[in-house]
């Protein structure tokens, strides 16, 4: 059995324009990394995918580095000097981002389908690199990251390991764990936040591609799981990390967890009973339970207690059945 979407507290996706239209009302995600575009390209659909993921995920972006092209005679970027390239690329980047930006942006960095390997023009795609970050990172004032797969890690100067990571690596074997422990041994020194486990759109591991269910016009997806903290997650977007208002026990066995707080959204499952939740948020009688997700239960006193801190409720066992019993009437 592989990982499976929901093994992820925070889970995320990237397109560009090769995931077709996409619809972002069916879009299970907290996060998703849009391609801006590459050299001095704009992908196809990023106006359309930066504008349609607005308010319904955070957003992050990624470009995708060239670095053959000004060494292309048929290019007219052909002549430009490594540095000046890398310079061109990240404020084409930035025109594009700059009126409406969000998160960071990642550097993509992997083999070009045209151009040479990347081993074998290692100062040029490090030098490129480094005058990318060094013009975008002053005008976003943000330390962006980088883009690579797990085996590129050790390609890179010690400034560039330095920075924030989103590697990919379609291992469903490996744990958060243990990719951050390879991305480490291989000489990551920054924080390796973003895991790109899979391209299948397999969200549930059953085998089947699940890119149309997720609103994608193809069947597959790159799929990623958030290996950082939820205060890096939130630091990330220039946000505080919610503080809990207080918790709760729960008293029900059947109490539903909703995803939306009032009886018209969806039942996802039964909250623990008896168990503890922190709630984030108030809203319709309802409380939320998660700071990443839209869970909620009823905070209706006949269902749960409100907590004092460093207190819980004990329950005996004979009030956990009359509670039950209660709570089923099928079974009087």
């Amino acid at each position: 059995m592989g990982l499976k979407y929901k093994d992820f507290k925070i889970r995320g996706i990237d397109v560009s324009e090769f995931n077709g239209a996409i619809n972002w009302a069916k879009v299970q995600a907290n996060f998703a990394a849009v391609r801006v575009g590459y050299g001095r390209v704009t992908d196809a659909r990023f106006v359309t995918n930066w504008a349609g993921a607005k308010g319904k995920v955070d957003r992050l972006a990624y470009w995708y580095m060239d670095y053959y092209s000004h060494h292309n005679k048929s290019s007219t970027a052909y002549g430009i000097s490594d540095r000046d390239w890398g310079k061109v690329q990240a404020e084409t980047c930035w025109n594009l981002l700059k009126n409406d930006n969000e998160g960071i942006v990642f550097l993509d960095i992997e083999k070009s389908a045209v151009g040479p390997s990347l081993t074998s023009v290692k100062s040029r795609v490090l030098t490129i690199a480094q005058s990318f970050f060094d013009h975008y990172d002053k005008l976003s004032g943000k330390v962006n990251g980088i883009y690579t797969s797990i085996s590129m890690c050790s390609f890179f100067t010690e400034s560039i390991r330095k920075r924030p990571l989103w590697v990919a690596w379609y291992n469903e074997s490996q744990s958060i764990e243990s990719i951050k422990n390879q991305a480490a041994t291989r000489g990551w020194l920054g924080k390796c936040l973003i895991w790109q486990y899979t391209s299948d759109g397999d969200i549930d591991d059953d085998g089947k591609p699940d890119g149309v269910s997720m609103g994608m016009t193809n069947k597959f997806l790159d799929l990623n799981g958030w290996l950082g903290t939820y205060e890096e997650y939130q630091q990330l977007f220039g946000r505080k990390a919610e503080v809990a208002l207080y918790k709760i026990q729960i008293l029900i066995y059947n109490l539903l967890v909703r995803n939306g707080p009032g009886t018209n959204y969806q039942h996802l499952r039964r909250a623990n009973f008896p168990g503890e939740y922190s709630i984030y948020e108030e809203k319709n009688g309802y409380g939320r339970i998660s700071q990443t997700l839209s869970e909620w239960v009823s905070l209706d006193p006949a269902y749960v207690k409100k907590l004092t801190p460093n207190t819980s409720v004990e329950i005996s066992d004979a009030e956990k059945l009359a509670r039950l019993w209660a709570a089923h009437p099928e079974l009087h």
